[in-house]
């Protein structure tokens, strides 16, 4: 999420030359499946000389490409909303950027950079398509467990870790909730 609010700011509050081409660039992973992804980013990765397939980066990174989408929309929307005065005015009164957007933007921001941070940990839970194809032996997640015991005919072990997937996503959620209630996010 941190990553695209800083994306949103530039496609919304610079007038740098490709922020359109940016904005479509971070709107493009969401038209490409989930197995083409996992496919290319093997592709890519077993060729790169960098010591990252067979490791968790490479999900991270699949997971940050696959749902880059989702928070750049909350993000942006988020940004859409606030008025370029407020940069201005922190900038007049001599802030740097960094300052301006940790103390006035991430603020104002927080509703949106939450609920999209609660929705891609949901939906990124059950991801099984491109993680089917870069998890390596012991370095599983939870789709990737539920899709072994299903092929394996557990069905006990398998609902037992569904439930308890239910469970997790009910407590990250809960604690998501609880700590914007705490740092002044309000329903409205």
């Amino acid at each position: 999420m941190l990553l695209t609010t800083v994306v949103s700011w530039v496609v919304h509050r610079t007038k740098a030359p490709g922020r359109g081409l940016l904005d479509l660039l971070a709107f493009t992973p969401i038209v490409i499946p989930g197995l083409v992804l996992g496919l290319a980013l093997a592709f890519v990765y077993l060729r790169v000389p960098l010591p990252v397939y067979g490791t968790l980066l490479i999900l991270l990174l699949s997971y940050c490409t696959r749902y880059l989408p989702y928070g750049m929309r909350y993000s942006s929307s988020a940004m859409a909303q606030m008025a370029p005065e407020l940069e201005e005015s922190a900038q007049v009164s001599g802030a740097s950027w960094f300052q301006t957007f940790r103390r006035v933007l991430l603020p104002l921001m927080s509703n949106g950079a939450t609920a999209g941070w609660i929705y891609i940990l949901v939906v990124s839970f059950r991801e099984l398509s491109s993680t089917i194809l870069l998890y390596s032996p012991g370095k599983e997640v939870l789709a990737v467990l539920i899709w072994e015991q299903f092929g394996n005919g557990q069905f006990t072990t398998l609902a037992a870790l569904g439930v308890c997937m239910i469970l997790i996503l009910v407590v990250l959620v809960t604690a998501a909730y609880r700590f914007g209630a705490r740092f002044g996010l309000q329903n409205d």
